[in-house]
């Protein structure tokens, strides 16, 4: 996921023209499965714990990929720009910010709804007698 970061961020920032966009696809899918199940291991220790509030805790545990994507955003920034100037800056991170955001949203909706599978799948084969 870094090294497609960087490309997609040079991109976008440096005018740079992007044509990877199968490498992408497929960066994307995996960070998807790796997202969904890290989630869904997350939630199962939190479920053997006893502690049945898993809904958020399994939305922000996915949604901390938008969290890792703006520190980069910030990295790229002090080491890979040549920006400069309030207004520069204030749009860069602002972009950034709103970018991360809706990943975040994105990564943390997947991340929901498959803890909300694996939940319902492990509970309808519990038999209550």
């Amino acid at each position: 996921v870094f090294i497609e970061m960087y490309f997609i961020f040079t991109s976008f920032w440096a005018y740079k023209i992007y044509y990877v966009y199968g490498f992408m696809l497929l960066v994307y899918l995996i960070l998807l499965v790796v997202t969904v199940c890290i989630t869904i291991v997350s939630i199962y220790f939190l479920l053997n714990s006893e502690d049945y509030r898993w809904q958020w805790t399994s939305f922000l545990s996915a949604a901390s990929t938008g969290f890792y994507i703006y520190l980069y955003a910030i990295y790229y920034f002090i080491f890979k720009t040549k920006m400069y100037g309030l207004f520069q800056t204030v749009f860069y991170f602002a972009n950034m910010f709103v970018f991360s955001l809706g990943f975040g949203i994105m990564c943390g909706t997947f991340g929901y709804l498959a803890c909300r599978l694996f939940i319902y799948i492990i509970y309808s084969t519990v038999k209550i007698d």
